[in-house]
């Protein structure tokens, strides 16, 4: 059975007869130190997972092969069929990559949030700034749009996360193009993208502003993460966090904004030396044991941020890590959690902790480059998850956890 919102109104239908109406958008977050509080003054923890690879690829997870990243299946398929048929198969793989039945599953489990990683190409044609609009003229946010309302009916919280930024905020494959990171140049293109981020954000902000499925706003999918030497100066993208958050309060002063240090907590500053209020720190956490994922929220709590924490990603993917110490551990320590990731491809007879569903079916992998536009459809149209995936780690025990 489908949990309903909890905030009902009375209406009348056209007999004159009272009936019970569910409000659909949950009760607005705010942080209050270190916790997250309903409008109710509730205690609120956001734990699920994230739904990676819905709405961008990464070549290491994707049901894809012939690019390293979203773009590289953008520009693969728009090359080779037209950009109104590559826009069509990559709304094949959309439509069939997470559906009602995912979301069922993840209510059933407990889960009450999902982070929801995008990029602005979802939203924008191209590097030009140009919407996409729908045929009234309005943004298009309809996926956004869709995941929201269809987590409020099922009481589960969304955290919107830019994965890849206008300008790209990093130089690794998961900002959806590799290598070519210009978002921090002291340029003219560099101060052209920035207005592109803020511009984006301001308008989601503009969109979702008082809709209370929405958990919170993720600015930046790690910042600057994967760089080296001398050219990684992290206020650089302390900076950057800065435009954006403004932008976003011109429109929306009341949604939690979440802002990432990747990868330790000495990669962001107090949030009072930069003026940000109703923020939530965010970690990813891919320790290689269980004593590092200690140290590191040991390290946290010494910084003394008085704001919410967020493992907005994590997974003991490497070394002796457990999924039993890393869930115990958060919830010692009150944080707010997100598995990375829902759903994922592997080698042919493999599995991985990583994913929580995961299909190993190489007839489900598009070739982007040799591949007819008939075999990417049929490809594409059968990603979805009861068809192809099977659990890949203890789903029984992350609903335990979510629940407590």
């Amino acid at each position: 059975m489908k949990r309903k919102n909890l905030n009902t109104v009375s209406v009348y239908d056209e007999n004159y007869s009272e009936k019970e109406v569910y409000d659909m958008s949950l009760s607005m977050l705010h942080c209050d130190g270190e916790k997250i509080i309903n409008a109710e003054g509730k205690q609120v923890f956001l734990r699920g997972t994230n739904l990676g690879g819905w709405l961008l690829d990464e070549l290491w997870m994707g049901f894809f092969k012939g690019g390293e990243a979203q773009w590289d299946i953008v520009t693969a398929l728009e090359n080779r069929f037209g950009k109104q048929k590559a826009d069509r198969l990559i709304k094949i793989r959309e439509d069939n990559y997470i559906t009602e039945y995912d979301l069922d599953y993840l209510q059933s489990l407990g889960f009450t949030c999902v982070r929801v990683p995008f990029w602005y190409r979802n939203f924008q044609t191209d590097d030009s700034g140009t919407w996409k609009r729908k045929e009234n003229g309005e943004i298009d946010f309809s996926r956004l749009d869709w995941i929201v309302d269809e987590c409020g009916k099922r009481g589960m919280y969304v955290i919107l996360d830019m994965h890849g930024v206008p300008g790209y905020q990093s130089i690794a494959h998961h900002s959806c193009r590799m290598n070519h990171c210009k978002l921090y140049d002291e340029t003219e293109e560099g101060a052209y993208f920035r207005s592109l981020a803020c511009g984006l954000w301001s308008e989601i902000a503009r969109h979702f502003a008082g809709n209370g499925t929405v958990a919170a706003y993720d600015l930046m999918n790690e910042p600057m993460c994967d760089y080296e030497g001398e050219d990684k100066v992290n206020s650089k993208y302390h900076d950057v966090y800065s435009l954006i958050y403004n932008s976003v309060r011109v429109n929306d002063p009341e949604h939690i904004i979440t802002l990432e240090a990747i990868w330790t907590p000495d990669d962001i500053p107090h949030p009072s030396e930069r003026g940000w209020e109703n923020v939530m720190y965010q970690y990813h956490l891919y320790d290689d044991s269980n004593e590092s994922f200690k140290d590191v929220t040991t390290h946290n709590a010494s910084k003394n941020f008085n704001v919410p924490v967020l493992a907005g990603e994590f997974s003991p993917c490497r070394g002796t890590a457990t999924w039993e110490y890393i869930l115990r551990l958060f919830s010692e320590c009150s944080y707010n959690w997100q598995t990375w990731t829902y759903k994922g491809h592997c080698p042919k007879g493999e599995t991985s902790q990583w994913f929580m569903m995961g299909s190993d079916d190489p007839d489900n992998v598009v070739d982007i480059n040799n591949d007819s536009a008939e075999e990417i459809e049929r490809k594409w149209s059968s990603v979805r998850t009861e068809n192809c995936c099977k659990p890949m780690n203890d789903h029984g025990l992350l609903s335990e956890y979510a629940k407590a």
